[in-house]
């Protein structure tokens, strides 16, 4: 049995047979996973031991004893990425720099979801990592495609929440957001970004309404935007939005 698959970032075809590839896509996920919780959790104690505040849970070193129910989830996503990647463009360059992508957006998405907040050491190289891999013609989009991208997906959130700052005095999202946004622009383009925000924007809706109907808690604090955005990049590096909708 083989799986058939538009490929939308080569725009191509490609049948690709799923048993040997996606076991060791498997593996690799896996393997992968254990630095990534690692890091989702050392990451930020030391966000939080540099800026000395408190922290918000407590957490061993190198914690992976305690586990916790999101980080299980990270395990999953970071396979299933693995098994997504190797279907769609093979066991290649082009696929693990396809996972290496997906991977570094997990594990912003947990940390964001941990301490609410996204680190530069991460969203500076997604993005510098983005624009290098489209000027060295190994990606689809054109250098300047991927410039606008990333000034797009900047400019266009951190415009907005700039003038609600300043006439009605709340933070609608923090710098990191913007960094995260930018950095999805460099990949996919300015085209797919508004994708990417709706995905955004209706997971976090949809998270709100399902903890305050189902467990009865609302949320005082304004939700952390990176899971979703993560969610919506992830999603668009798959899907064939060019085709499907211009």
């Amino acid at each position: 049995m083989a799986w058939t698959l538009h490929t939308p970032y080569k725009g191509n075809i490609k049948v690709i047979d799923h048993g040997l590839p996606v076991f060791v896509a498997v593996l690799m996920g896996l393997a992968t996973a254990v630095p990534l919780i690692w890091l989702s959790w050392k990451i930020p104690q030391q966000i939080l031991a540099d800026t000395h505040l408190r922290p918000a849970l407590e957490w061993s070193d190198p914690a992976i004893r305690g586990l916790h129910w999101q980080d299980a989830l990270l395990v999953l996503l970071v396979c299933l990425c693995a098994i997504g990647v190797v279907m769609q463009w093979g066991a290649g360059v082009t696929a693990w720099t396809a996972f290496f992508y997906c991977a570094v957006l997990l594990l912003l998405a947990r940390i964001d979801a941990r301490i609410r907040l996204l680190p530069d050491i991460l969203t500076l190289p997604l993005l510098w990592l983005g624009l290098l891999w489209n000027a060295a013609g190994m990606g689809e989009l054109p250098l300047e495609q991927a410039v606008w991208g990333a000034a797009a997906g900047y400019i266009a959130l951190w415009l907005p929440c700039a003038l609600i700052a300043r006439v009605w005095g709340r933070q609608m999202m923090g710098h990191g957001d913007f960094k995260l946004s930018a950095s999805i622009g460099a990949w996919l383009g300015c085209f797919g970004l508004p994708f990417v925000w709706l995905i955004a924007s209706s997971f976090s809706l949809l998270v709100a309404l399902i903890a305050n109907r189902f467990f009865g808690r609302r949320l005082r604090n304004p939700m952390p935007f990176g899971p979703g955005l993560a969610l919506g990049g992830i999603l668009m590096l798959f899907f064939d939005w060019s085709e499907s909708f211009f």
